[in-house]
């Protein structure tokens, strides 16, 4: 799966390069983060890089360069680049690249009116690392154009809801957050906000095993990622959703909240 930078620089190892040097590679395998940039910042980057080291641990990759030289190489890509706002791809395989990629955010119709999910009978090797794997992402972006959904999520051999092909699942039932368990998906940075965000909100929650058989007994439905950062679904399959649950709008807000004051913190330094 080779990904194409936008704009005219990527990070190619230690120096920021022009696109016309940049030569598509096979990523299968090797590990990746995205991040969104708010306004020239590049969100919660300490989280995400923590979890790119970590990626790199758990798939047995060496990454040559440290948090703060990263750090430097993605602000000078921003820097030269002259954008603002967009997402950017981190991966090693053989080198470290770093580069802006297309994205896909939500419009206010979505966010309002919540979107719609597939269900995809698949399951990702190592849950916990953010690596490339080709198999199930070509899976889920077919039922994704064929069916108009705007995510699928996963489900293993057990019957198990796991997480979305690329965001992480949160459901609701009488005021309370139920999610998958932390050792089954990959551990989002913005899953990680959410339940930092219910225990500031005094709301419940519990990480235990959601089976496709009981998705009809749930209040509501929320994806979590960094695109979408938390988006209400509308509707699983043939099952309907309340998209205006209080507990899925009190946390739109607080996140929301949350990336202003990282934003704000980050400039005044």
């Amino acid at each position: 799966m080779a990904l194409l930078p936008l704009h005219d620089f990527f990070v190619f190892n230690d120096s920021i390069q022009q696109v016309s040097s940049f030569v598509p590679s096979e990523n299968e395998g090797g590990i990746y983060e995205v991040l969104r940039v708010v306004d020239g910042i590049p969100l919660f980057l300490e989280d995400h890089l923590d979890r790119f080291y970590a990626s790199s641990g758990i798939a047995g990759k060496s990454i040559r360069f440290n948090e703060i030289q990263i750090e430097n190489l993605l602000n000078q890509l921003i820097e030269y680049n002259k954008v603002k706002k967009g997402n950017i791809l981190i991966s090693c395989k053989n080198n470290l690249k770093a580069f802006f990629i297309a994205h896909n955010y939500p419009t206010p119709e979505m966010i309002k009116n919540g979107v719609s999910c597939g269900i995809l009978k698949a399951e990702r090797e190592n849950p916990n690392a953010k690596v490339f794997q080709t198999t199930v992402r070509q899976q889920a972006n077919q039922l994704i154009e064929e069916n108009g959904f705007y995510e699928v999520l996963l489900v293993d051999g057990e019957a198990r809801i796991t997480e979305g092909s690329r965001s992480n699942v949160f459901f609701v039932k009488d005021n309370s957050l139920f999610t998958p368990p932390a050792s089954e998906v990959l551990l989002g940075i913005t899953r990680q906000k959410v339940l930092e965000l219910a225990i500031k909100n005094d709301l419940k929650y519990s990480e235990e095993d959601i089976l496709l058989r009981d998705i009809s007994s749930f209040d509501a439905v929320f994806l979590s990622g960094t695109s979408p950062k938390i988006l209400p679904v509308n509707k699983i399959e043939a099952f309907f959703y309340n998209t205006q649950n209080s507990v899925v709008t009190k946390l739109i807000e607080s996140y929301e909240s949350l990336i202003m004051r990282y934003i704000s913190d980050k400039k005044n330094r």
